[in-house]
């Protein structure tokens, strides 16, 4: 449950209207989490899958890290189509 709400939080505070500051922190503090939660993650599923037989490989960390990143690029596509819809000024 705390995995579905982290992914929720993270893609969520791309809609939500923050100053730039807080912008900044929340998207620093959701690539941290996501860097941690891919190589921890992935670390447990090869550990999983090649050190003990027949369990699952548990791979709901590393899923989640991964969307964690991908809002994070949502975020960065986003601001580059802003600034290629923008006008240019003179």
């Amino acid at each position: 449950m705390i995995l579905f709400l982290l992914v929720v939080a993270a893609w969520g505070s791309l809609f939500a209207p923050l100053p730039r500051w807080a912008s900044v922190v929340c998207s620093l503090l959701v690539l941290g989490v996501g860097v941690l939660m891919m190589l921890f993650g992935l670390a447990a599923a090869y550990w999983n899958d090649h050190m003990t037989a027949g369990d699952s490989s548990g791979t709901s960390v590393w899923v989640t890290g991964a969307l964690l990143l991908l809002s994070r690029a949502g975020l960065v596509i986003r601001i580059v189509l802003e600034a290629l819809a923008a006008p240019d000024s003179p």
